[in-house]
């Protein structure tokens, strides 16, 4: 793929994930989707950057806002719409949108802050003991760097040389509570104990978030051991939609959607400046806004679940 194909193929994925997340919004607005939603606005670029290094057999554990990293981990988007909007999808309607789970594309996530970090290890595991070169990245949040799980899993992790990343996606809030007033030091540096490289990048710029992530990854591919990313970004809605939001101020989220902090803006500045031309990415945008729509629609065509699947799955 030639620069300008590339720049113009970066820019349609980040694009694509700001869409699918503001319609998913606003089906949180009509009624369409209940229940808490926590969206990824302002984050893409983490996700596009994630979704350039992995491979075929690797696995992804997310958080409570998953929705930009299963679609990284080609995750069916119409299965993944389906669960949100209640209807026969991704788990049969039964895990909503906190609960996505994959078999096959080797995806899930948790809505307890930090749990995902142990099932992550137990991934990178089983491909420890697989033949290849398969890895996990294991994302979580800077309120989620605080809890015990996560430094057992990074302890284990480091003792027996597990093809685990550690992704941390910074948005400076763990709900309402400022990184800065709860977690001390610096994150990217929590694994320096265990002997974990770490390394803190601008998540809002996907090449220096791909350049991070890569050298992470093929450490792990190696099987030299697990590594931390922590990703520096921000979270342009609520922690939850509905939030009231009354503890960050105004000016503060207003300079985080900024030309130079907004990931989408940024990015399509970047294309035009590595040769793809206006024309080319107004008719991305056209196409991913066609490309969404057919989603919902998909989504909504499918059935409700049946009552009497309600127990299907159930073991206990």
């Amino acid at each position: 793929m030639g620069a300008t194909s590339a720049a113009v193929e970066t820019y349609r994925t980040l694009f694509l994930y700001r869409r699918f997340e503001e319609e998913v919004g606003a089906a949180v607005v009509t009624g369409e989707i209940h229940g808490e939603m926590h969206l990824g606005i302002g984050q893409e670029a983490i996700a596009v950057a994630l979704g350039s290094v992995l491979k075929p057999g690797d696995a992804v554990v997310s958080t409570h806002r998953p929705h930009l990293h299963a679609l990284a981990q080609g995750v069916d988007p119409v299965a993944m719409l389906a669960e949100l909007l209640e209807r026969d999808g991704l788990c049969g309607g039964k895990g909503g949108h906190m609960h996505l789970f994959d078999a096959d594309r080797r995806f899930m996530c948790t809505g307890i802050v930090g749990a995902g970090a142990p099932i992550a290890s137990g991934y990178a595991f089983a491909q420890a003991r697989e033949a290849g070169d398969a890895i996990t990245i294991g994302v979580v949040g800077d309120g989620a760097m605080n809890q015990g799980a996560v430094m057992e899993t990074m302890n284990l992790a480091a003792l027996w040389t597990l093809p685990l990343v550690f992704l941390c996606e910074d948005n400076q809030y763990g709900i309402s509570v400022a990184r800065d007033d709860a977690s001390a030091g610096d994150l990217a540096q929590r694994g320096c104990g265990f002997g974990i490289p770490g390394t803190r990048v601008d998540g809002t710029d996907v090449a220096a978030t791909r350049a991070a992530l890569s050298a992470a990854v093929d450490r792990a591919r190696r099987r030299e051991g697990p590594s931390l990313v922590v990703a520096d970004c921000y979270r342009w809605r609520g922690h939850y939609e509905g939030d009231l939001d009354l503890y960050r101020s105004e000016t503060e989220k207003e300079a985080a959607k900024s030309p130079e902090r907004d990931p989408v803006t940024r990015q399509r500045s970047i294309s035009i400046a590595e040769g793809a031309s206006e024309d080319a990415l107004t008719e991305v945008e056209g196409e991913v806004e066609a490309l969404v729509r057919s989603w919902f629609e998909r989504a909504r065509s499918l059935p409700m679940p049946r009552l009497e699947d309600l127990r299907e799955g159930v073991y206990v």
